[in-house]
C-alpha cells in the first residue's frame, strides 16, 4: 500500500512539473484560452439554460488543451524554440479573444463556423468598409481596451515568471494546482476522444450527432476553432453531394400524368403561431380571407402539423427536399423538390422574400449555399428573384409586374415569405390604421406578465398575421380562373407571451409540450381553385379525409409531388399524407424527442 502511495507522489509530482516550471506561462494561456467556458460556468448560477455539468467538462478539455501547450514549451530547451513558441501561442490566442470580444460587443456573436464563413466570403473592398464603420465604435473601443490590458498581463507574466514559478512551487500552490489542474487535465485527456471523433465526420448526420453528445456551447478557443474548420469541411461534403444527386434527377425516370395545363404554388411563411389563427380557433379574426376560402370549400385545412425544428434553416433545407427523415435520409442525400419539378417539365420560378434577410448570418449563408447553388439552381429554376421588399405584399406585386417567366404548360412557383419573423410590428403597414385592426385594449387577457407594451406586441403581432392573410388572398387571386392548386404552411412558431413571459423562440434543452405547440404547431393548408376542384374531385376527397392525419412538414414535398400529377421514382406514397398508403412515423422533433409522447406527458 505504502509503495503505491508513494508511486502515486511521484506521478504527480511529474505531471506537476510542466504547470510550476512555467506557471506564468501557463495562467496565461489557460485564463486566455478558457475564458469563455469561465464566463459561462459563473453564469450557470444565474442562467437557467446554462448547464453546469457540459461547462465543467468543457472546462477539463480546455485546461487539458492548455497543459499539453504548456508541456511542449516545457520539454523545448533552445531559447529559440522557446521564444517561438510562446510568440505563436500568445499571438494565436490573443488574436481568437480580441475577434471574440470584437464580434460579441459590436454583434453579439460568438466565435464559431459563421466567422470563418464571412471571411472567406469578404472582398477586400467589403473588408475596408467594415473597418470604416467600425474602427472607432464604442463597441471597438472597448475591444482595444481590453485587448492591451490582455497584452499588459501578459507582459508582467512574463516579466515576473520566476516569481510565479516559485508561488507554484510552495506546497499549499501546489497542491492547489494538484487538486484542481491535473483532475481537469485528466478529465480533458479522456474527453480528447471527441476531437478524434470530430476530424471522423464527414457529414452533417456525423456532426449533428456529434453537437448532439458534446455540444458547442463554452468550448475554449482553441477547440472551437477546430470545431469550426470541421464543421467548414463537413459543409463543402454536404454541398458536393447534394451537387451530386441533383446532377443524378437528369437520369432518372419521369412523367406528368395531368393532362391539362396546372400552375402549382408552394408558400413558405415565417413564424407564425397556429393558436394565433382564427382558421384554428383563434379568438382575434386574424384569418377572415382564409375562412372565407375554407367556407367556400376551396381551402382544406389540416389540424396537427409538426415542425422538426424552430430554425427555418433546418426545416428549409429538409422542406425543399426529398429525402425521408423517418428513415433516417439527410437533406443533401435526396434531390430538392424544384429539381424533380423542373426535370418533369414544370417551369419553376422562386420568389424569396428571405435571400438577402440577415445575408451575414449563418442560417441564411447556409440555406443559400444549397438552395441557390450554382450547379442546382441551374438544375432547378427558370426564374429567381433577390426579394428584399419590406412586406410580403409588394413582393407579390412585384412578382406580377417583373416575373419574366413565360408560363409553360405546367408551371411551379414558389413563395417564401417574411410573414411575422422577428419583429411584428414591421411586418405590415402599422402606420397605416386600416391595419391596426388589434390594440392593446384587443388582448383581454390577465396574465402577470402582461404589461400595456407586451399587449401591444401581441397586438402587432395578431395584425402582422391577419396582413399575412391578406397576402394569402392576392396569391390565390392570381391563379382563381386557372387550374392551380397551392400548398401554404409555416417553417416553425413563435411565441408572443402566449404561456410565460416570452417572445420569438430559443434552444430547446429539455422537451416542454407548451413549447412544443408554440414553436412547431403550424398552420397547414392546401387550395384549390374551381377548375382544380372539378378536374380532380378523387383527390381533393382524399386531402379532405386526410385533414386529421398527424404529420410532419418534411414530408410536403411528397404531397406536392402528387398534386402536380408526376411520376417519380423520388415520390414515396408512405410520406404523402394525402395518399391512401400513407403511415404516420414517429414524430421526432430537435433529432431527439418523440412530439406525441411528450405531448402526451
Amino acid at each position: 500500500m505504502r509503495d503505491i502511495v508513494t508511486l502515486l507522489r511521484r506521478c504527480v509530482r511529474l505531471l506537476l512539473k510542466p504547470v510550476v516550471g512555467e506557471f506564468n506561462f501557463f495562467l496565461a494561456v489557460w485564463l486566455i484560452n478558457c475564458s469563455v467556458t469561465l464566463g459561462y460556468l459563473v453564469g450557470c448560477a444565474f442562467i437557467e439554460d446554462n448547464q453546469l455539468w457540459h461547462a465543467l467538462r468543457c472546462l477539463a478539455l480546455g485546461t487539458a488543451v492548455s497543459y499539453f501547450t504548456t508541456l511542449l514549451l516545457y520539454l523545448s530547451k533552445p531559447r529559440w524554440l522557446r521564444i517561438v513558441i510562446k510568440a505563436v501561442v500568445y499571438s494565436v490566442l490573443i488574436t481568437l479573444q480580441s475577434v471574440y470580444v470584437f464580434i460579441h460587443l459590436n454583434f453579439d456573436m460568438n466565435l464559431g463556423p459563421r466567422v470563418l464563413v464571412l471571411l472567406a466570403e469578404t472582398n477586400g473592398k467589403e473588408a475596408g468598409e467594415f473597418v470604416t464603420s467600425y474602427f472607432l465604435s464604442s463597441a471597438s473601443l472597448w475591444t482595444y481596451a481590453i485587448v492591451l490590458l490582455m497584452l499588459a498581463a501578459v507582459a508582467v507574466a512574463e516579466w515576473q515568471r520566476r516569481w510565479l514559478s516559485h508561488l507554484a512551487g510552495k506546497r499549499v500552490m501546489k497542491g492547489m494546482i494538484a487538486i484542481i489542474v491535473l483532475p481537469l487535465t485528466l478529465w480533458g485527456v479522456c474527453l480528447t476522444g471527441y476531437y478524434v471523433s470530430l476530424a471522423r465526420c464527414q457529414h452533417s448526420k456525423q456532426l449533428n450527432q456529434w453537437v448532439n453528445d458534446f455540444g458547442v456551447d463554452a468550448l475554449d478557443h482553441l477547440s472551437t476553432s477546430y470545431y469550426s474548420l470541421c464543421y467548414l469541411a463537413v459543409a463543402d461534403n454536404n454541398i458536393a453531394q447534394a451537387v451530386a444527386v441533383a446532377q443524378g434527377v437528369a437520369s432518372s425516370a419521369v412523367s406528368v400524368y395531368e393532362p391539362d395545363s396546372l400552375t402549382v404554388v408552394f408558400v413558405l411563411g415565417e413564424s407564425y403561431i397556429k393558436s394565433h389563427s382564427a382558421l384554428y380557433g383563434y379568438v382575434h379574426n386574424t384569418t377572415p380571407c382564409l375562412i372565407a376560402e375554407r367556407d367556400r370549400g376551396n381551402l382544406i385545412v389540416f389540424d396537427d402539423i409538426i415542425s422538426p425544428y424552430n430554425a427555418t434553416s433546418q426545416v428549409q433545407k429538409n422542406v425543399f427536399s426529398l429525402n425521408d427523415m423517418s428513415r433516417g435520409e439527410m437533406w443533401y442525400e435526396k434531390p430538392m423538390l424544384p429539381t424533380v419539378m423542373h426535370h418533369a417539365g414544370y417551369k419553376v420560378g422562386f420568389w424569396d422574400n428571405q435571400r438577402n434577410y440577415a445575408k451575414t448570418e449563418m442560417f441564411t449563408i447556409t440555406v443559400n449555399s444549397f438552395i441557390y447553388n450554382t450547379e442546382i439552381a441551374a438544375l432547378s429554376y427558370d426564374e429567381t428573384t433577390n426579394g428584399g421588399m419590406k412586406m410580403d405584399g409588394a413582393l407579390i406585386a412585384d412578382f406580377k409586374k417583373r416575373s419574366r417567366m413565360q408560363p409553360g404548360k405546367y408551371n411551379f412557383y414558389i413563395f417564401h415569405l417574411m410573414g411575422q419573423h422577428v419583429h411584428p410590428a414591421g411586418r405590415y403597414p402599422s402606420k397605416s390604421s386600416n391595419y391596426n385592426y388589434f390594440t392593446p385594449d384587443s388582448v383581454r387577457r390577465s396574465e402577470p406578465w402582461l404589461t400595456t407594451d407586451k399587449k401591444k406586441y401581441v397586438a402587432q403581432y395578431d395584425n402582422a398575421t391577419r396582413y399575412n392573410d391578406q397576402v394569402m388572398k392576392t396569391i390565390f387571386d392570381l391563379w382563381r380562373d386557372k387550374n392551380a392548386v397551392v400548398v401554404y404552411f409555416s417553417d416553425h412558431g413563435d411565441e408572443a407571451y402566449d404561456w410565460r413571459d416570452h417572445i420569438g423562440r430559443g434552444n430547446v434543452y429539455s422537451a416542454d409540450a407548451r413549447l412544443f405547440h408554440s414553436d412547431n404547431d403550424v398552420p397547414f393548408m392546401v387550395w384549390c381553385s374551381d377548375a382544380y376542384l372539378a378536374r380532380h374531385a378523387a383527390l381533393v376527397e382524399q386531402l379532405r379525409a386526410a385533414s386529421s392525419r398527424p404529420g410532419m412538414l418534411q414530408d410536403a414535398g411528397f404531397l406536392i409531388l402528387r398534386l402536380a400529377g408526376i411520376n417519380t421514382p423520388y415520390y414515396i406514397p408512405e410520406r404523402d399524407i394525402s395518399s391512401p398508403q400513407y403511415r404516420p412515423a414517429p414524430r421526432i422533433v430537435y433529432d431527439k424527442w418523440n412530439y406525441d409522447k411528450e405531448v402526451k406527458k
